[in-house]
């Protein structure tokens, strides 16, 4: 048996890598020990490294080749696109372009394919909306992972059934570390931070400065030390760096997360008593433990997931404002631990996926 994953693998995004790691581990565990599991990956030695286990056998093919492309889609059962944010024009038209090419390959080749609980949109070009309604028409099954993007697929004309599941990341296990989540010594606060810089703003490295600083004061007016979690270290670690040099102190941290497996990472936040989270799969890994987090605003996707989490939400203006620590304090203060009914929900739908895409087998 032999399953071909594509998505967004192998460029040091801890949150992709994640949603990786969820899939093989849901995966792995519903199907025969010699499955043969072909990632996608921008990086295929370093994906290989961090995810092949005895476990499930990993094997990655460069994204971009089309002649390797070509010969795994041949040589697969069932072709997986997702999880993530895949299909979405903010970036790039490229995106969509790509991706749904690959759907059309795998009908052309006659293979099944399965929409993996993708987070869809915004999807603003008309030209993006024809291809992603093309491409996930011919999906024998299609699931994502909130109302929103089942709405949007059915307001672009998808005529099929899309079942909402849940982010493949509510189901990944915390790990090697396990016995620790949540088990250090709390007495003094432990903040975990995964901020980025802002998308489509004015004097954004200025907005980024704002924000670090009012964490940082917030933090030490409630006497908690921070840690950060530079979730995709080529762009977060640099922007980090820079405003940690500028407002730390002695018992702040940066997590070395470039060489982590998500599992290490996910271990690391569930030692926190607070979760302050730009980085949706930050945020996830956190509430997934039970530790209550705040929402920054940057894309509908972190509005969404604080809304059904129940967490504060924290805008880009109030960074900007003369009372900005003491709107990081108030939503701090406001901050309580997710439901444990919603997170077991979120998990039992997450693993849905798995038993979904097992079922093309």
């Amino acid at each position: 048996m032999n399953f071909l994953l594509s998505g967004y693998y192998g460029y040091a995004n801890a949150g992709d890598e994640a949603v990786l790691a969820a899939i093989l581990e849901a995966l792995a565990s519903r199907v025969p020990a010699h499955t043969q599991f072909v990632v996608t990956s921008g990086n295929p030695e370093r994906t290989v490294s961090l995810h092949n286990s005895p476990q499930h056998r990993v094997a990655a093919i460069p994204r971009q080749h089309p002649q390797a492309l070509l010969q795994a889609m041949r040589a697969c059962d069932v072709f997986i696109s997702g999880g993530g944010s895949l299909l979405q024009d903010v970036t790039s038209l490229r995106n969509v372009v790509y991706y749904t090419s690959l759907m059309r390959l795998a009908r052309l080749s006659r293979k099944p394919l399965m929409i993996y609980a993708q987070g869809v949109g915004p999807l603003k070009k008309s030209l993006s909306q024809k291809l992603a309604r093309a491409a996930i028409q011919g999906a024998r099954i299609v699931t994502v992972r909130d109302p929103d993007s089942k709405a949007l697929l059915e307001r672009i004309g998808v005529r099929r059934a899309i079942e909402v599941t849940a982010d493949p990341v509510w189901a990944l296990e915390c790990g090697v570390r396990s016995a620790e989540c949540g088990a250090k010594d709390k007495s003094v606060g432990i903040w975990c931070a995964a901020l980025r810089s802002w998308l489509h703003v004015e004097n954004a490295s200025e907005q980024a400065a704002s924000m670090f600083k009012a964490v940082f004061g917030a933090a030490r007016a409630a006497g908690a030390k921070v840690e950060f979690l530079p979730m995709q270290p080529p762009s977060d670690g640099p922007l980090t760096e820079e405003n940690f040099k500028l407002y730390a102190d002695a018992q702040d941290s940066i997590l070395d997360t470039v060489n982590l497996h998500p599992r290490d990472i996910m271990a690391q936040t569930g030692q926190a008593n607070l979760m302050l989270g730009m980085r949706l799969h930050a945020l996830i890994f956190a509430a997934a433990q039970g530790v209550p987090c705040v929402a920054v605003n940057y894309d509908p996707k972190v509005e969404a997931l604080a809304q059904l989490i129940g967490a504060p939400l924290l805008q880009s203006e109030d960074f900007r404002s003369d009372h900005a620590v003491r709107k990081v304090a108030d939503a701090v203060q406001a901050a309580r631990p997710p439901d444990a009914a919603l997170i077991t929900e979120l998990k039992a739908k997450a693993l849905r996926n798995a038993d979904l895409a097992v079922s093309l087998m």
